[in-house]
């Protein structure tokens, strides 16, 4: 399909672009799904940072149980198990904010 070349008009002395109302609806459509897609970004970076912090939390407290050095281990703010519990609720968020799961082809399964 061609690409629609604007039709570029001045009213009053502004220059603007003149649409057709399927044009307008489409673009209004378009930034409907925008706007949807920026939300869902947001739940994704706020699942990540938390799956991190998880990851880093879960690092230092098994650095502190087996630590590399003869040294005493360091106290931890968690320990493990605490860690380990939390982290099936965090992934089922994780899954979830990544979207729809993926048949064994690539492919995306319809919910």
């Amino acid at each position: 399909m061609a690409k629609p070349k604007p039709r570029h008009i001045t009213l009053d002395g502004q220059p603007m672009v003149a649409l057709t109302p399927r044009e307008y609806a489409a673009l209004l459509t378009m930034r409907r799904q925008v706007g949807a897609l920026g939300s869902r970004l947001r739940v994704v970076r706020e699942t990540l940072r938390a799956t991190s912090d998880l990851l880093s939390a879960l690092v230092a407290a098994l650095e502190a149980e087996h630590p590399p050095g003869r040294g005493a281990a360091p106290e931890t703010g968690r320990p493990v198990t605490v860690l380990l519990a939390s982290a099936p609720e965090l992934l089922v968020r994780a899954h979830r904010a990544a979207g729809k799961a993926r048949d064994q082809t690539g492919r995306r399964r319809r919910r």
